[in-house]
């Protein structure tokens, strides 16, 4: 077992680089965030130290071990719709294991640093993850994919070429086309169509209401930015 100074820079760069691999999927608002990931780079640091220590039977207890505290996590995290909750609970009970396995073999000390390694990320994260959520949040507000809605206003007997019109010019272009409905109302035909952009540039829109408007069967075209997407 390395020395005590040695066992708490390992711990700890185990930790960071964890949380930095973690920052990733934290931005991109994706499970096993920074919290998550830091965790399992600590829990992994110490089994992995306990193993440079451990005898042959000792190696296969503690894989045992792990093995079983894994299902133990696992039985956690809950899936609700497309929200997942109890990872970092998972990962407490995972990386809290090999704090009392260190216990096991007699490395006090160790113990008391990985669990301090423990408490310390699961304090001073929390706070890191939650403001990364807010930037993150922020930036998809502005960067990320946007939603628009084209109203087109043609006769009823020109819907069918209308509709195929578009589905053309959406196929040919940088839109993605999430759905096209249309309605009758008196003797007009309102052709609605929802379509989704990598991030909002309304001079493609307005160019694509532009060409569309310049049909001869099609009276009106009007667009609008959707709220949420």
């Amino acid at each position: 077992m390395p020395d005590p100074t040695h066992f708490a820079i390992r711990v700890l760069v185990g930790g960071l680089l964890g949380a930095a691999i973690g920052f990733e999927r934290q931005w991109r608002q994706r499970g096993a965030g920074m919290h998550t990931s830091a965790l399992v780079a600590i829990g992994a640091a110490l089994f992995a130290l306990l193993g440079v220590v451990g005898s042959d039977k000792e190696s296969r207890i503690l894989a045992n071990i792990v093995t079983g505290v894994g299902f133990l996590a696992g039985g956690v995290i809950l899936r609700q719709g497309a929200s997942i909750t109890g990872l970092n609970t998972a990962a407490t009970i995972w990386a809290t294991a090999a704090v009392g396995a260190l216990v096991g073999v007699g490395q006090f000390a160790h113990a008391c640093m990985g669990a301090a390694g423990i408490l310390a990320f699961n304090l001073v994260l929390q706070p890191l993850v939650e403001l990364a959520d807010s930037r993150a949040v922020v930036y998809q507000e502005r960067h990320g994919r946007k939603g628009y809605r084209i109203h087109a206003i043609c006769d009823d007997g020109d819907t069918d070429d209308v509709r195929a019109a578009i589905v053309d010019a959406v196929t040919a272009s940088k839109l993605d086309l999430r759905s096209i409905t249309s309605e009758l109302t008196d003797q007009n035909r309102h052709v609605r169509v929802e379509v989704l952009l990598p991030h909002r540039d309304d001079s493609i829109i307005e160019r694509f209401a532009s060409t569309l408007s310049q049909r001869p069967d099609v009276r009106k075209v009007t667009w609008h930015l959707l709220d949420s997407n």
